[in-house]
């Protein structure tokens, strides 16, 4: 991988450590914000039909995008399958049972198929 690259998800794990800092989620390690971010660059890579390479892991202008997936994921931690949450007088409601909001995927423009 690029040095390039290598700075890039540095800075998206930084990025996303903050973010769960701020709402006080710190007792995620360092090797969920790794699964995490990997597995958001795999599903945008997915949806996207893009060939990532050694030196090319995905495209720069996704890298936003890979935190705010990887963080849906993190906060919906014990809640995974449900399309709502209901405990001690608070309702939340996802948007789907995914693990991922349809919102954010909906921002991933697939690439063409050549025929």
């Amino acid at each position: 991988m690029s040095d390039e690259y290598v700075e890039l998800i540095t800075e998206m794990k930084e990025k996303l450590k903050r973010k769960l800092t701020s709402r006080q989620l710190t007792y995620i390690t360092s090797e969920d914000i790794n699964d995490e971010i990997n597995d958001a660059i795999n599903v945008v890579n997915e949806r996207r039909r893009f060939e990532s390479t050694p030196s090319i892991p995905f495209e720069k202008q996704y890298a936003s995008l890979i935190v705010k997936l990887a963080l849906a994921s993190i906060t919906k931690y014990g809640a995974e399958g449900e399309t709502s949450h209901s405990e001690n007088g608070i309702l939340r409601n996802y948007d789907n049972a995914g693990e991922y909001p349809e919102a954010l995927l909906s921002r991933i423009v697939p690439l063409a198929k050549a025929r």
